[in-house]
């Protein structure tokens, strides 16, 4: 015998077989019906509905079986569950998977089976199934028909709340039996709830069924929505008295509905004209004819209240024990029909609206976009779609966690919200993307005053569980039909546009050009490209020497990623480095080049160059990673037995702008391991000294920028000066990036500099090569 198959999915399989609450339940008269129908039909001894857990069959209805489960493993189910199609076994006795089942073998010898799947929420719960004890063969029609009355079972188990609501009402039928016209009521109700296609129609249909039965009585059903009583069904009272009453706020007293909707109880009025509840509707009342009112709370499932149902008399009355009982019995069928449309309602929100921030998703958005596409083409109008995503949104998350960029997510959805017109739309697509749709639009003046307050409002601070929090968006625009003539590529160009506007600088937006599309070809190859680089060995690094102007000696070196790609040649890192951010390769390429400078070290070391000390630029990225915790860098060096003074790790203003208490900690790992710090491209960013005063630092980098046009009478002099007087106040050594002619070097020298990295010494007159170590010399490191 053969091991039944493995079923996909098994885990929610089982979910979907728990909420049904079956298993285990005693036999009902709605399943045995059904299988007795299917035995009758196929001429099969047996039948049953049986349901398959996670170690066996259990059976919910069984003709001429003497069990009520079996192991899974033997049984036939368990393999008619696992496979599409109907599952036929005309003769077991030939079947292989079958031949040697204890049930074919032995009691009850089984030589037929035919079993057809019960499928809820798309899963395979169990099986109608027939069997006989001599072989049969089921042609297409007959297993069209067993097909049927599956459909029939699975129908049963979807409409357990009706089942359930039919057990209450049997219970009663006792006490009901010597009125047949409560019998008539409950019948036409019952047919009105399960068959209606509108929750307005059903309301209506009880409340005529009921009033068809009892004449002295008019009924209405109120349901509630925002604190207030909206009209449900009440044909029999006037209209200005349904007008009247639709819409107003209920409350404790405020009348019999308004009062049962606030307390959730029963509110029994005999008479309206004398009980303070209806002082102010009391003319109201009498203009309509009535004189009482029964009000019953309509509840949910949870015992809450959705809605109310009242009875009301032309004449003075209150009600008895059983007209009580009814009354409770017309509310809970009212309320099957209002859950359900709730239910209903509640899938289609689910379906197509963001959970975190309700805004609409991509469901309802491209349904929204194709609306409005058609919208444009009947009034020559055009539609600009807007894909709007926030800066470091990544970081905040990692940094301050999940639940306050959850906050920040839907702070920000309001705030987008608040900057379009009524008729404007924006939906989230997951993560921190969203889409916004502007119809009508005749100008570009429109769109540039819509992107203009979304990115004023989207960078102001957020103040999320008492921290400051700051982001700023990135836009792309796209417009139909000048752009793209449908909803794929209108979405594919806006999403272009928002990496162009990246690109400036973020907190910025940019409209889409077919240029950015040849780029957005370009980049997605060069990442994917990227990501087998290390692997083909096409990465590489180069030294650039750092000297010392005190010693004139090459005391350090910066290790500088290359990459040397097969067919496009050298690829520069402001090309590459960005795309490894965004797409996390950049921990892993970090790692490969610590190892490398790490190797390199130690064959220099070989070469007695023990004082050399070698700087790495490091990712803000990796600082903030989970996964990979920089700090095991140091781990490497106790393993290969390097002196951690060898290393110098260069961080930038952007991650000690963002750092948190587990960033902060981590650089004081490195400083107290012995590895230096630096700070770099100081004087770009924001530059706040306070940085030198929380974080470790040892040295600063002058930028590059400020180097370069470096004269005696300009402005970087200037600013080079200070940051040099500050930083010795500080004793913090500096090293000057990019220095390239003998005149930068010795102006540099002359204000106290301590380092400079030198890429190529030139005389502007004669252009001759020069270095710190005197002219003719060069400036290099052993390979």
């Amino acid at each position: 015998m053969r091991t039944p198959p493995t079923i996909v999915n098994e885990h929610e399989r089982l979910a979907a077989l728990n909420k049904l609450r079956v298993l285990d339940t005693p036999p009902e008269e709605r399943f045995d019906r059904i299988t007795r129908l299917a035995s009758s039909i196929f001429d099969c001894r047996f039948a049953s509905v049986t349901f398959v857990d996670d170690s066996r069959q259990w059976f919910k209805s069984a003709i001429n079986l003497d069990m009520t489960e079996t192991e899974r493993d033997v049984a036939f189910c368990a393999h008619a569950i696992a496979q599409d199609k109907t599952l036929v076994v005309p003769d077991t006795q030939e079947d292989p998977r079958f031949k040697s089942n204890p049930f074919v073998v032995g009691h009850p010898h089984i030589r037929f089976y035919a079993g057809v799947r019960l499928m809820i929420e798309g899963f395979a719960v169990g099986t109608l199934c027939v069997s006989d004890n001599n072989p049969k063969i089921f042609n297409c029609v007959q297993i069209q028909q067993l097909e049927q009355l599956a459909k029939l079972v699975e129908s049963e188990l979807q409409r357990q709340e009706f089942n359930d609501l039919s057990t209450q009402l049997e219970e009663y039928q006792f006490k009901l039996a010597q009125t047949q016209k409560i019998t008539r009521v409950r019948s036409a109700i019952l047919e009105k709830v399960v068959n209606a296609e509108s929750l307005h129609t059903v309301l209506h249909d009880i409340v005529n069924a009921i009033e068809a039965e009892y004449t002295d009585q008019i009924c209405s059903i109120l349901l509630l929505e925002d604190g207030k009583l909206k009209m449900g069904a009440a044909p029999s009272l006037p209209d200005f008295y349904n007008d009247a009453i639709d819409g107003v706020e209920f409350g404790v007293g405020r009348g019999s509905c308004g009062n049962t909707a606030a307390t959730n109880l029963p509110t029994i009025v005999e008479d309206i004209s004398t009980h303070p509840f209806w002082t102010d509707w009391k003319d109201l009342a009498l203009r309509a004819g009535v004189c009482s009112c029964w009000s019953q709370p309509i509840q949910g499932a949870n015992g809450d209240a959705i809605g109310t149902f009242a009875i009301y008399h032309r004449e003075r009355a209150v009600p008895t024990a059983d007209e009580m009982r009814l009354i409770e019995q017309f509310a809970h069928i009212a309320s099957i029909a209002i859950e359900r449309e709730l239910a209903n309602q509640l899938i289609w929100k689910q379906a197509n609206f963001d959970s975190l921030t309700g805004l609409p998703n991509r469901n309802l958005m491209l349904d929204h976009l194709q609306l409005a596409i058609k919208a444009a083409d009947r009034e020559s109008d055009k539609v600009a779609v807007i894909f709007l995503d926030l800066d470091n949104f990544k970081d905040i998350n990692d940094t301050l966690g999940h639940d306050i960029g959850d906050k920040l997510l839907i702070e920000c959805a309001r705030r987008i919200k608040q900057c379009l017109r009524s008729d404007d739309t924006v939906s989230r697509l997951g993560g921190d993307e969203f889409v916004i749709i502007l119809n009508g639009i005749k100008g570009l003046s429109s769109i540039e005053l819509v992107v203009q307050k979304l990115l004023g409002e989207i960078v102001k601070p957020y103040s999320l569980e008492l921290e400051r929090v700051h982001t700023s968006a990135s836009l792309g625009v796209t417009l139909y039909p000048d752009d793209a003539k449908d909803v794929k590529g209108l979405l594919k160009n806006a999403d272009q546009a928002m990496y162009g506007a990246k690109d400036l600088g973020k907190n910025n937006y940019q409209y889409y050009t077919h240029d950015m599309q040849t780029a957005a070809i370009k980049r997605m190859t060069l990442l994917n490209d990227l990501r087998y680089a290390v692997k083909n060995k096409e990465l590489f690094i180069e030294y650039q020497p750092i000297a010392c102007f005190s010693s004139q000696k090459v005391m350090k070196a910066e290790a500088l990623l290359r990459w040397q790609h097969p067919t496009k040649g050298r690829i520069t890192p402001d090309e590459f480095i960005p795309l490894a951010e965004e797409s996390g390769l950049i921990i892993d390429i970090s790692n490969w080049v610590f190892n490398e400078v790490c190797a390199n070290i130690k064959q220099w070391k070989a070469q007695n160059r023990q004082e050399l000390q070698v700087s790495i630029n490091t990712s803000p990225s990796h600082y903030f990673n989970l996964e990979s915790n920089i700090t095991q860098w140091l781990n490497l060096l106790l393993d290969q037995k390097i002196s951690a003074r060898s290393i110098l790790l260069e961080v930038t203003e952007n991650l000690l702008m963002e750092a948190n208490e587990m960033v902060s900690k981590k650089l004081f790992q490195f400083r107290q391991a012995g590895v230096d710090i630096a700070l770099d491209d100081f004087g770009t960013g924001y530059s706040s000294i306070s940085y030198l005063k929380r974080f470790p630092t040892d040295f600063i980098k002058i930028d590059r920028s400020f180097v370069k046009s470096m004269t005696d009478v300009s402005n970087d002099k200037v600013l080079c000066e200070a940051i040099i007087v500050m930083a010795n106040k500080l004793g913090i050594k500096v090293v000057a990036e990019g220095v390239e002619t003998q005149e930068q070097y010795d102006i540099l020298k002359s204000m106290g500099c301590d380092y400079a990295r030198v890429i190529s010494l030139q005389n502007r007159s004669a252009n001759q090569t020069l270095s710190p170590f005197g002219r003719g010399t060069s400036a290099t490191l052993p390979r």
